[in-house]
């Protein structure tokens, strides 16, 4: 009879450790930050790194943060030596990689804020993965540096 159980608790406990590496996260997000701008303004920028573990890409569609009353993807660009903000539908972030949320480049921007974040005061921000949404709390500082100019205030 325990010939019968033993095999019988290897195939559960085997199954057990399937769901539990099924059940880790493979999309992490890490490094989060909100660009504190005067307190008048009600927009502003998140930047973050998004880290896909995982063996098939993954696409971001939306993003969330209860101090805003929407949050859009965002990319800077140039063209024709312009440089400008174009809004993004979906990003998608390939098996293994990692994608940074930076000034001048991708980013969050926070728009209808119910008031401006104050540097050192932390808020959750949300992205939408797979139909999940994968939060992470976000400090808010002034400016990153000098040389990543952002020109959100004037969104």
């Amino acid at each position: 009879m325990l010939a019968g159980i033993r095999p019988a608790a290897v195939v559960a406990n085997l199954l057990l450790m399937a769901a539990a590496v099924a059940a880790e996260p493979s999309v992490t997000l890490h490094d989060a930050w909100v660009r504190a701008l005067p307190p008048t303004q009600s927009n502003t920028a998140a930047y973050l790194t998004v880290h896909n573990s995982g063996t098939e890409p993954v696409v971001i569609d939306g993003a969330r943060t209860a101090l805003a009353g929407r949050v859009e993807l965002h990319d800077s660009v140039t063209r024709d030596g312009m440089a400008r903000m174009e809004q993004r539908e979906a990003i998608t972030v390939a098996a293994g990689e990692k994608l940074h949320f930076a000034p001048g480049g991708l980013h969050l921007m926070l728009l209808e804020l119910e008031h401006m974040p104050a540097a050192g005061e932390e808020l959750e921000i949300c992205l939408r993965v797979a139909g999940e949404f994968l939060c992470t709390l976000a400090v808010t500082r002034k400016s990153g540096p000098a040389a990543e100019h952002d020109a959100h205030q004037h969104h």
